[in-house]
């Protein structure tokens, strides 16, 4: 496709706000875009403590061709291109970081397919887990594994940002380690990328690679930034009537430790679906772990209770009532109706890391934060995937004024955190970590600026998210 580079569209006058909502309007209808402010706002925030960031215009594309005509309309008057899903980021990832259009891509919720043969389903990008779960039950299949944010959280963005939660992710990874079969993407020139098997044209979706490079890969974490995801095949599972919950309490982390390489020992056939650690800040040695635990029979759930319990009294660890793991798995699975009770998230000090340097983390929170800046408003989580764990210091905030002290502490031991042996989870443009992975100018990221340069010249999707704006020039 045809596309002008920006040296040509920066001699060309800007067009106003008007003629852009006539110009998308024609692309869309005008019932499906606003320039209006009232509307604007409901847009301007997300799960996270990010201040506001407006849109000039909310669009609802409903196909991926309406999609190409705003990236060319984009490209064609230099207008940035911001992705919304679901709403539901913790790290300001689709926000605009300056006036720019915001694609809400809520119409494109459909699934597609369910191949109960091939165990795969093709979805649009804005289906939720609630509804892809509900609608996998009634074939008595199930994807397994959850988000974070819930099962209101979208699948297309949850793959974009290879995002993860407490349940399935013992077993499965994040989204995108060993779930996506094909990716269907259009770049900012406006081109269709299918990845995968898919890439054949004759062969259909069935399997991640084709030939040559993995390009899932390259989308998968990228936030939008390569390219806007249009359809996703995904590899589901039976679903299992069996359901198990665990609750204790360790020693010491090195306890903790111990326990996680145990259940994680049996590579290909984890003992769990979820392991969840949490430390309170009020009691900062007291460390609860729960499971969920996996299998699809009865007497595999029951041999699997018995060997973690075994093995959780001989580390000294004690057993207590599994209730508040059902409720705490029950809720993340079926909606977290309380999740600002407590006022609003922030994620820092996070990644992943091996499972042996996860005392490295809590020593940061426990040493740095509680200790030397007396800072008592964060936990201190984490959650075992296969072989790693991915870690993580959450604070929650009621009032404004809790904001500045909140993200000047957030930074500081980010940046001790990140010169350990930490892999940072989510970027967040200015206010997140994309300064962090500036300063440090590797060759991943030289790589990664040269792509964007390749895809997307005129830098037109989530401008400033990812990549700084100068470091692209």
């Amino acid at each position: 496709m045809f596309m002008l580079s920006r040296d040509i569209v920066g001699a060309m006058p800007e067009p106003d706000t008007e003629t852009v909502t006539k110009l998308l309007g024609e692309i869309v209808g005008s019932e499906r875009v606003t320039d209006k402010d009232f509307d604007i706002i409901a847009y301007s925030r997300d799960l996270s403590p990010a201040k506001p960031k407006k849109a000039t215009h909310i669009v609802m594309p409903e196909s991926r061709e309406e999609i190409q005509k705003i990236l060319a309309l984009a490209n064609e008057h230099d207008i940035p291109i911001y992705l919304r899903g679901g709403g539901t980021s913790h790290w300001d990832a689709f926000l605009p970081q300056e006036p720019g259009i915001l694609l809400d891509l809520s119409l494109m919720n459909e699934v597609l397919h369910i191949d109960e043969r091939d165990l795969t389903v093709t979805v649009e990008p804005n289906v939720t887990w609630a509804k892809l779960d509900k609608e996998l039950r009634k074939h008595d299949l199930t994807y397994l594994c959850s988000e974070a944010g819930g099962p209101a959280m979208t699948v297309g963005g949850s793959v974009m940002k290879a995002g993860g939660g407490p349940h399935g992710t013992a077993k499965f990874g994040f989204h995108g380690n060993s779930d996506i079969i094909s990716l269907e993407m259009v770049l900012p020139n406006g081109d269709v990328v299918n990845t995968g098997s898919a890439a054949w044209p004759s062969a259909g979706k069935f399997k991640r690679q084709c030939l040559g490079p993995d390009v899932a890969g390259l989308f998968i974490g990228a936030e939008g930034s390569l390219g806007v995801c249009t359809e996703l095949t995904l590899r589901i599972r039976p679903t299992s009537d069996y359901k198990e919950r665990l609750f204790m309490i360790m020693p010491t982390l090195d306890e903790v430790v111990e326990i996680g390489h145990f259940i994680n020992y049996h590579v290909g056939d984890e003992l769990l679906n979820g392991f969840y650690l949490a430390v309170d800040p009020a009691a900062p040695e007291t460390f609860v772990v729960m499971m969920d635990i996996f299998g699809y029979e009865e007497e595999l759930i029951e041999h699997r209770k018995e060997k973690i319990i075994e093995k959780v009294e001989e580390l000294g660890g004690e057993m207590q009532d599994s209730a508040p793991a059902d409720d705490y798995y029950d809720r993340i699975l079926t909606g977290l109706t309380d999740i600002f009770a407590a006022g609003v998230w922030h994620f820092f000090g996070s990644g992943s890391l091996r499972i042996d340097d996860i005392k490295f983390l809590y020593d940061v929170w426990k040493e740095e934060l509680i200790e030397k800046r007396g800072y008592r408003k964060a936990a201190f989580g984490g959650q075992v995937l296969p072989r790693n764990w991915l870690a993580f210091m959450v604070a929650n905030y009621e009032e404004p004024e809790e904001w500045d002290e909140m993200m000047e502490i957030a930074d500081e031991i980010n940046e001790i955190v990140l010169n350990g042996p930490v892999v940072p989870y989510g970027i967040g443009g200015k206010h997140g970590l994309r300064p962090f992975l500036r300063a440090r100018d590797t060759g991943y990221y030289r790589l990664l600026k040269e792509i964007k340069r390749t895809v997307d010249p005129n830098n037109i999707l989530q401008r400033g998210i990812f990549f700084a704006e100068e470091d692209l020039e």
